[in-house]
């Protein structure tokens, strides 16, 4: 996207603002893990409402960043989403974290895939898994799912709730961008 993801403009407010109005709606505390010395700009855009944190690591991914988020969260489940999903649905966000109850987590698999970003972790137990796959070198979230005892969600419980699963759109391009701008104007969600 050429800058600053979670900071691109969409309907006049930065794209991570999206998720966290979400968030807010079913979360207790909401989190925003962003990359070393990003978190002023971050904090200035979004407000004091939400907790921002710091990843320790520069361009260590997106592992860091949950490992982050997890370190500064309080409840026992952590919900997490990517920073570029305007179309987020609470009731989404819900269900992933009910499928995560007495399990290490909960994560939705669309098209064959793991949406490693969208889901729900018990936060002691993956926080540790985490920290343990960053100093094996591993960065990326689905190898880090191996050791724990994870609920993976089918595309079906996800179209139920989301028909055409656009909470799982993310934005990519300047032309996803501007049909997510087309979107809002016409109230296409």
């Amino acid at each position: 996207m050429g800058g600053e993801k979670g900071l691109t403009v969409l309907g006049g407010l930065p794209l991570l603002s999206y998720a966290v109005r979400t968030m807010e709606v079913i979360a207790d505390e909401v989190i925003v893990a962003v990359a070393p010395g990003m978190g002023r700009e971050y904090g200035d855009a979004l407000g004091s409402q939400v907790i921002i944190v710091e990843d320790s690591r520069k361009a260590a991914g997106p592992l860091e960043g949950l490992t982050s988020a997890l370190a500064a969260a309080k409840g026992d489940y952590v919900l997490a989403s990517p920073c570029d999903t305007p179309f987020l649905r609470a009731d989404v966000c819900q269900a992933i974290a009910l499928f995560a109850k007495d399990r290490d987590g909960a994560v939705p698999r669309i098209g064959g895939y793991l949406e490693p970003l969208h889901c729900s972790f018990k936060r002691r137990r993956c926080l540790a898994a985490f920290q343990e796959a960053l100093e094996e070198g591993v960065h990326k979230v689905s190898e880090a799912y191996k050791t724990l005892d994870m609920v993976y969600i089918e595309e079906e419980d996800m179209r139920a709730l989301d028909p055409h699963l656009e909470s799982f759109w993310n934005i990519n391009t300047a032309e996803d961008l501007e049909r997510a701008e087309q979107k809002l104007r016409n109230h296409l969600f």
